[in-house]
């Protein structure tokens, strides 16, 4: 590809990621709207996006969006040396566990590992698979676990479902769940991919808002985690051509496409500290 076609390919994609900081901006004043619409009314009955019609075609979505069984459990083989790395007698457990991939990873590695769900299809499905899952809501799954007895907590996708003070509590009981030097995993949709905040993140009506890299990592600090790790995950393939021929094209070409093709995902480790820290 010459210089001058690699140039309008680059204009494309700018116009591209206005397009989508424009929809992010609409969008964001449309949910403002909403929501003093909703205070305004004094709440709703459906405010989360559930209701018994979303919540009877749930797993169906899960398939559609979240993606295959295999397709996650490949993605999440990559936290697998940490586990081994972190867990021994008090194991893992994983809140908002689904369809049990995470948990079946770890039993398949010889962890010991145990989740939670408030989907009663997943949790039957995932017992009968002989998976140890429990069907309850997360915080008060965690607030009833002995302190200092668990290894590691993680929350894949779930965290942007939450309201701040029910993100903060949630990270208060996993602090207090965990040993000293245990550690907290959690992932999320990275709204620095433009695509994703502005649309991908909006296919589960379920979601409250994006939570950024840098607000999520400063929430678990807040909460008396150290060490706090911010690793970003799963981008997409880039359709744009790499070129050498212009320093200034060079540059643009990187942030476009890391603003449009960067990380989908992000996750944040933190750890309890050690009993001497606290």
């Amino acid at each position: 590809m010459d210089l001058e076609r690699q140039v309008a390919s680059l204009s494309r994609a700018v116009d591209e990621l206005g397009r989508l900081v424009r929809d992010t901006q609409d969008r964001l004043q449309s949910v403002e709207v909403e929501l003093r619409t909703l205070q305004a009314r004094g709440g709703s009955h459906d405010v989360d996006g559930w209701g018994p019609r979303f919540a009877a075609i749930y797993a169906d979505f899960t398939e559609h969006f979240r993606g295959s069984t295999a397709e996650v459990s490949a993605k999440l083989e990559g936290y697998l040396p940490d586990v081994h790395r972190l867990a021994g007698p008090g194991g893992v457990v994983d809140l908002g566990c689904g369809r049990g991939e995470w948990l079946a990873l770890l039993r398949a590695a010889g962890v010991t590992a145990r989740g939670v769900d408030a989907n009663p299809a997943f949790v039957a499905a995932g017992r009968a698979r002989g998976l140890d899952m429990e069907l309850g809501d997360a915080l008060g799954y965690l607030e009833a676990l002995p302190p200092d007895s668990i290894d590691v907590v993680t929350a894949f996708h779930v965290i942007e479902h939450l309201a701040t003070e029910d993100l903060l509590a949630l990270l208060e009981a996993a602090r207090a769940a965990l040993r000293p030097g245990g550690c907290l995993l959690l992932e999320t949709p990275n709204p620095t991919n433009l695509v994703m905040a502005a649309c991908d993140f909006y296919n589960d009506p379920t979601h409250r808002s994006p939570l950024p890299p840098a607000l999520t990592e400063y929430l678990v600090s807040t909460q008396g985690f150290g060490d706090v790790e911010v690793r970003p995950l799963h981008p997409k393939a880039s359709p744009l051509v790499p070129t050498r021929d212009a320093d200034a094209v060079t540059e643009l070409q990187e942030y476009v496409v890391q603003a449009l093709f960067g990380p989908q995902d992000y996750a944040v480790l933190g750890y309890r500290p050690p009993a001497e820290e606290r």
